[in-house]
Order: structure tokens, then C-alpha cells, then sequence
């Protein structure tokens, strides 16, 4: 009898509005949108929600406020089959992001942070996060992220993390599975080659390390030299939420027992299904996403 993975993640849910335009940067005063939209966001909550759709027992620890925002996402989760464990604050407001996608599917993001969000490790529930397989975090709630971090260690759990910055970056230190923006690399180690900045990203000698470079693959280290995996050539309607995304579904492999080469094969092929349509309405099956992957040539030494 198969064992269905569990994947715990910890960090922002945010209710993103979406607006598809015709041009981008704008050249009047109005530029029409072709669609909008609206839809939950945040790392740790599309990763979950990935994770969800490829068959994992999905659990996602975010904060909230008392809003409509939240009730919203409430409904999404709900709909998606991940169990939230929400912090609700009274009176408090979510965080919500205004998107907008140029016609090349290319999206840039402005997020309001909310208001009065609490992050108290001690005020959530964590009995379900003993029962997960990968605990998956964006520090964006650094509080409740170190407590489960901690826990996770203690317990034997894989731990992956999303960061996008140098926010908190000494939680990585508890990190198995680091995956990175280029962005963030290029800041943590000082320079744009992502190759060469794969050693200063790592905390400890038994951690894997890896950069995500969109359309260009990812590159990465599990101790034996770095690769680079290529990704998928796919038609781009709108990448949110992509490397989200990859991240899901890189733990959802993680916790399912495959090995780090395979989990990359996945995650890559998820990334690029999740750009092909709005928002999480392209999150892929996993027989969707594994016919994608099979396609994908090895990896190569970088």
C-alpha cells in the first residue's frame, strides 16, 4: 500500500489581484488591461498548493487577518484540499498584492505587507507537522519558520527553503534543501554568475544548494560538484508564482522518497506547466507533470 506524502510549509499566504496589460512600462496615463483576476498567493502557499495537486496531504502555518482578504483564501485552501493552520488576527489586514503580467507573461509584483499580522510561533497548532515528510519554509513569518525549523531537526524531518532575499538568512543555517532566487544569490554571494555563487550560499557541508534562473533552468549542488538542469520550453501566458511552484513540487518529490536528480526533473517541469495559464489554474497533475519531465534531457556538469 502506498504512503501518500506529506508536505508541511510554513510562511505568506496573500490574496493577489491580477492584472493582465496590454503594454508594459505603461506610455499614458491609462494602459488597458486584457483580464483580471484574483487569487491566492505567497511562496508558501502556492508551494502547498502544488504540492496538493501532484497528491500530497498538503498542511500550510500562515497568518492572517480578519478580512475578506482571508476569508477568501480560506475558501481557495479549502477548494484545493490543503489543510491551513491559520493565525487570525482581529481587527488586523492581510497581505495582498497588486500583480501586473506585460504581454510576455513576465510579472511584476507590489505587495502591501497588511497590518497588525501577529507572528507567535506559541499561538499555533503544530501537532500535524510530526506526521510531514518535508517541512517547506519562506521566513516571511521568521517567528513560526524558526520554531518549525527547530522542531523539524529535532524530529528528523527534510527541511527545504524558498528564499528570495538576505531576510533572516541565518535561519538557512537549519535548511537541507536551500533553493534560491538569482537575485538572492547575487546578493548573498556578491556575484551574478550563479555557478560560482552555489559555495558561499552553503551553511553546512551536507546541505544541498541551488539557484533557480526561470526559462534557464537551475543550477545546483548536493555535494558533488555543481549541475545545471535545463527547463522546459513551454508558451508563457504568466509566470507567477512559478518558482513557487518549482518549490512545491521539489518537496512534494523529497517527501515522496526520490532523489534529489528526480525532484529537480519534477519541480522544473511544474515550474514551466505553471506558467501556461493565470494564476494556479495551470498547476499540473503529477501524470501531467511527470510527462513533461521525461522529456527533459540529464543534467549536465556546469
Amino acid at each position: 500500500m502506498s504512503t501518500v506524502p506529506v508536505v508541511a510549509c510554513v510562511g505568506l499566504a496573500c490574496l493577489d489581484h491580477v492584472w493582465q496589460v496590454e503594454r508594459f512600462p505603461p506610455v499614458a496615463s491609462r494602459t488597458y488591461a486584457q483580464t483580471y483576476r484574483s487569487h491566492g498567493g505567497g511562496p508558501a502557499a502556492t508551494a502547498a498548493v502544488a504540492a496538493a495537486r501532484l497528491g500530497a496531504r498538503a498542511h500550510l502555518w500562515a497568518s492572517l487577518g480578519d478580512d475578506p482578504a482571508a476569508d477568501a483564501l480560506q475558501r481557495e485552501f479549502d477548494g484545493e484540499g490543503v489543510h491551513l493552520h491559520a493565525l487570525r488576527t482581529p481587527e488586523a489586514r492581510s497581505f495582498v498584492a497588486a500583480v501586473l503580467v506585460d504581454p510576455s507573461g513576465e510579472r511584476y509584483i507590489f505587495p502591501f505587507r497588511g497590518e497588525g499580522l501577529r507572528d507567535d510561533a506559541g499561538a499555533f497548532d503544530w501537532s500535524d507537522l510530526s506526521h510531514a515528510g518535508v517541512l517547506l519554509t519562506d521566513a516571511r513569518h521568521p517567528n513560526a519558520s524558526l520554531f518549525a525549523l527547530e522542531r523539524a531537526r529535532e524530529r528528523g524531518i527534510a527541511t527545504v527553503g524558498d528564499w528570495s532575499d538576505q531576510r533572516h538568512w541565518k535561519q538557512t543555517d537549519l535548511i537541507d534543501h536551500l533553493i534560491v532566487s538569482e537575485e538572492c544569490a547575487s546578493l548573498v554571494a556578491g556575484r551574478a554568475d550563479p555557478v560560482t555563487a552555489l559555495p558561499h550560499l552553503r551553511r553546512r557541508s551536507d546541505q544541498l544548494v541551488a539557484v533557480t534562473l526561470g526559462p534557464r533552468g537551475i543550477v545546483w549542488d548536493a555535494g558533488a560538484g555543481p549541475f545545471r538542469s535545463a527547463a522546459p520550453s513551454v508558451r508563457v501566458v504568466d509566470s507567477t508564482g512559478a518558482g513557487d511552484a518549482f518549490h512545491g513540487a521539489y518537496a512534494y518529490a523529497i517527501a515522496a522518497g526520490r532523489d534529489v536528480r528526480a525532484a529537480m526533473r519534477l519541480a522544473s517541469a511544474v515550474g514551466a506547466l505553471a506558467c501556461t495559464g493565470p494564476g494556479r489554474d495551470a498547476l499540473p497533475s503529477l501524470s501531467a507533470a511527470e510527462a513533461l519531465a521525461a522529456s527533459l534531457p540529464d543534467e549536465e556538469h556546469a
